[in-house]
C-alpha cells in the first residue's frame, strides 16, 4: 500500500504518518526506483496500534518505548507501562475533580455575596494547591518492590514495625473479614492490598474482590497467589475506579504510609466516591488517640509512618453520616468499621 491507500484505510492522514515515521514509530520500505513508501499489513497494524495509543492519550515519546517492548515480545512490561498511564490518567482525573469542585464552591459564595471577593478566591486557590500538592507529593520511601519478595515472611513487621506482632497481624486481617461479613459475590476492594493477604481472605469469603497497590512488585505476588483477584496499580488518593463501584472497601496497614491529615483525609474522599449507597468501610492500621486537643505522638518505631488520628478519622465518619465501632488490639493498632447511612 502506498501512503495515501493506507491513510484512507485507517482514516489517519498522511501528515500522521509521516510524523510518526520521523518518531521511529515506523518504517516502511521504500521504492528502489520511485522512492515511493510501501506499507505492509504488519505496518498497517503498526500504524493502528499507535493512533489507539494516541487516542488513549500516551505521547509519541511514550509510544515509542512501549512499541519498543511489543516488538521485544515483554508483554509483562507492556501491561506496566499501560497500568502506569491508567494510574497517571486517574491521577489528573481526581485533579480535575477538585478543580471543579473549588469552581463550585466560588460560584456559590459569589451568588450568596453577589460579589467576587479576593479574599475568598486566595483562600479556595490556596486550598487547591495544598490538596494538588498532597496528591502528587507521596512517596514509597519504604521501597514496597524491593521488600515484596519476603514481605510474606514477616508481614507484621515489614507493615507496621515492632508494634504490631504476627499473632496480631493475622488477628486483624480475621476481624475485618468477621465484620465486613462479606455476601456470596458482593463486590469488594482491598486498598494497598500488598501480596494480598486480606483480599484472599475475603475470597474465600466468598466476596468478588478487587485490589490495588502502588508497588508493582507486591501486585505480582498478589496474582500469583490469587489469580482469581482483579488487581490494578494505583493508589489510595487517587484510585482507579469510577464513583460507587463497591459494596465494601477494607485496607490494612496501608493508610499510616501517607502522611497525616491532608493525604489521609483525600485517601477517605476517594473511599467514599468509590463506595456503593449503604456500604461499609473497615480501615485497620498505626492509630493514636489525638483529637482538637492537639496531643501527638511519639515512638521510635514509627519509622516514618503516620499514625492515624482516631478521634478525626471518627470525626470524618460522622460528618459524612456514617455510623462507626471500634476495636484496639495494642495500644498502637486499632481497627475501625464504618457503615453509611444511605
Amino acid at each position: 500500500m502506498k501512503i495515501n491507500e493506507l491513510a484512507h484505510k485507517l482514516h489517519i492522514t498522511p501528515r500522521a504518518i509521516r510524523l510518526y515515521e520521523a518518531k521511529g514509530l515506523l518504517s516502511p520500505a521504500r521504492g528502489e526506483e520511485n522512492g515511493y513508501r510501501y506499507y505492509s499489513d504488519h505496518d498497517a497494524w503498526r500504524l493502528q496500534t499507535i493512533a489507539s495509543l494516541r487516542e488513549m492519550g500516551l505521547s509519541l515519546e511514550q509510544i515509542k518505548v512501549l512499541m519498543e517492548k511489543l516488538d521485544q515480545g515483554d508483554s509483562a512490561s507492556v501491561h506496566h507501562y499501560l497500568e502506569l498511564q491508567r494510574m497517571a490518567l486517574y491521577e489528573k482525573w481526581t485533579k480535575w475533580k477538585h478543580v471543579i469542585g473549588t469552581l463550585d464552591e466560588l460560584i456559590e459564595r459569589l451568588e450568596t455575596k453577589q460579589t467576587l471577593l479576593l479574599d475568598d478566591l486566595f483562600q479556595l486557590s490556596g486550598e487547591l494547591q495544598h490538596t494538588h500538592e498532597s496528591v502528587s507529593t507521596w512517596k514509597d520511601t519504604w521501597d514496597f518492590d524491593r521488600i515484596a519478595p519476603g514481605f510474606d515472611g514477616s508481614p507484621a513487621i515489614l507493615s507496621s514495625g515492632s508494634l504490631l506482632t504476627q499473632s496480631e497481624y493475622e488477628m486483624v486481617l480475621d476481624f475485618i473479614v468477621q465484620w465486613v461479613a462479606p455476601k456470596q459475590g458482593e463486590d469488594g476492594l482491598d486498598i494497598g492490598t500488598g501480596t494480598g493477604n486480606l483480599a484472599g481472605k475475603l475470597q474465600l469469603s466468598g466476596a468478588s474482590m478487587s485490589a490495588v497497590d502502588q508497588s508493582k512488585e507486591m501486585l505480582s505476588r498478589c496474582r500469583e497467589k490469587f489469580p482469581a483477584i482483579a488487581t490494578k496499580l494505583g493508589n489510595a488518593l487517587a484510585l482507579p475506579y469510577v464513583d460507587k463501584q463497591f459494596s465494601f472497601l477494607v485496607s490494612a496497614f496501608a493508610l499510616h504510609h501517607l502522611e497525616a491529615s491532608k493525604q489521609q483525609e483525600l485517601a477517605l474522599e476517594e473511599m467514599d466516591r468509590v463506595l456503593k449507597p449503604s456500604g461499609r468501610i473497615c480501615i485497620a492500621g498505626l492509630m493514636y488517640e489525638g483529637g482538637a486537643d492537639g496531643v501527638t505522638y511519639t515512638h521510635d518505631e514509627l519509622n516514618g509512618k503516620h499514625p492515624i488520628d482516631r478521634a478525626k478519622l471518627l470525626g470524618w465518619f460522622y460528618e459524612h453520616d456514617y455510623i462507626t465501632v471500634q476495636h484496639a488490639v495494642n495500644e498502637w493498632i486499632h481497627v475501625v468499621y464504618a457503615v453509611r447511612k444511605h
